[in-house]
């Protein structure tokens, strides 16, 4: 966004400062721009706006997810592990953080969203928890700890999981949209942060172990632009 005039003017045209947003223009040709203004991935506000209809989730979705989330973090784990102690604390050009905080940032998002299930609502707030808690991490065996106790964590979240709790409507800053939905965002947070690792490993002159290609990331909604 902060590199896009053109959508900032738009946003501010709305008097909006916040994304997503999706604008329908009900009648075109007879109203203006923005008629309808949809704030955050309120699925079942886009799906009656756009006639999409209801989206049904099944147990292979709660499978492929399961199996996602596996894949992408265990991944992270195996780069993680690679990085040197003395390098833990190596900021990243593009973004204004460390290593640690941005390893840590990349499990705790996955966890936030089961939090945000348990607690009901995911705040703006909660994305900024690397920031100080991060910090807490002394190397990068506690980082990697830190990250199997969340794959376990999902591990566990998903046994024998119930399909209507993926249905749960839980409250963000987003807007509200059901768990799936929100696990959907995590997932793929996740990997568009794998992919930004194993290029700040390039970076540290790191050659990943057995890193992931897009054919493992098939399926999953990630932005093409690394950053």
């Amino acid at each position: 966004m902060a590199k896009d005039p053109q959508a900032l003017k738009e946003l501010d045209d709305l008097g909006l400062k916040v994304i997503p947003v999706t604008t329908i223009t009900l009648a075109p040709g007879t109203k203006s721009f923005g008629d309808k203004v949809i704030i955050g991935f309120d699925r079942a506000s886009l799906s009656e706006a756009l006639n999409l209809g209801e989206v049904s989730i099944t147990d292979s979705d709660a499978e492929w997810m399961l199996g996602k989330f596996m894949k992408v973090l265990s991944a992270a784990r195996r780069a993680t592990l690679q990085i040197p102690d003395d390098s833990i604390d190596w900021v990243s050009p593009e973004r204004d953080r460390t290593l640690r905080q941005f390893t840590f940032h990349l499990f705790d998002r996955p966890y936030m969203m089961i939090s945000a299930y348990e607690q009901g609502e995911y705040k703006a707030e909660d994305r900024q928890r690397y920031i100080t808690d991060a910090l807490k991490t002394q190397d990068v065996r506690s980082i990697v700890e830190f990250g199997e106790s969340v794959i376990n964590r999902i591990e566990k979240f998903f046994e024998n999981i119930q399909l209507e709790v993926l249905k749960t409507p839980v409250k963000t800053y987003m807007g509200t949209m059901p768990l799936n939905q929100l696990m959907d965002l995590g997932l793929g947070h996740s990997v568009h942060h794998l992919k930004q690792l194993y290029f700040y490993m390039s970076k540290l002159d790191i050659v990943p172990d057995n890193p992931l290609t897009e054919e493992d990331f098939d399926g999953i909604s990630v932005p093409s632009e690394l950053f």
